[in-house]
């Protein structure tokens, strides 16, 4: 499985490929969903596809403090983790290949939500809610599925090395 992944050049091209295709997920959702709604699957477990332009973090985290602030916090804080995941991740590929995926994982997502609040007035382009019967998640896009997995095979990764 991980022969897929073992060159740091391979690394790159499949990290660009997610960062096309989720864009261009975007833009369709900007396109298609702009006047309406659509599930996927039957009640009570389902998926939802709807446009949210969330303005702030997770769950709409910071939505309301003033402009400056959120540029500082979502664009520049965000680039510099990103730039650092990304670079930690690519520099420590061969030594620690799943640990380097989840982290790469995680500044993905990362670039495909900045290029959104850069060229999207500040916002992003949320799409997907899962439902399960009255239950359901925030509204959610390919971008934070990467850091989810990420995140969670990271701490997978810690558990199973706990004493």
């Amino acid at each position: 499985m991980y022969m897929l992944f073992k060159g740091r050049t391979v690394a790159l091209l499949w990290g660009a490929a997610f960062v096309v295709a989720d864009q261009l997920v975007k833009w369709l959702a900007l396109s298609v969903l702009q006047a309406n709604s659509f599930r996927l699957g039957s009640s009570p477990v389902n998926l939802a596809l709807e446009l949210s332009l969330n303005p702030g973090a997770f769950l709409s985290l910071g939505a309301a403090l003033p402009a400056w602030l959120k540029q500082l916090i979502l664009i520049l804080g965000v680039a510099v983790v990103v730039g650092w995941a990304g670079y930690w991740a690519l520099r420590n590929w061969a030594r620690s290949t799943r640990q380097a995926m989840a982290v790469y994982a995680i500044a993905l997502g990362g670039v495909g939500n900045l290029i959104d609040r850069v060229f999207r007035d500040g916002h992003v382009v949320d799409y997907m809610v899962f439902n399960v019967g009255s239950l359901h998640t925030g509204v959610f896009n390919l971008a934070d599925i990467a850091i989810t997995a990420g995140a969670l095979f990271l701490a997978a990764g810690m558990l199973r090395r706990a004493p």
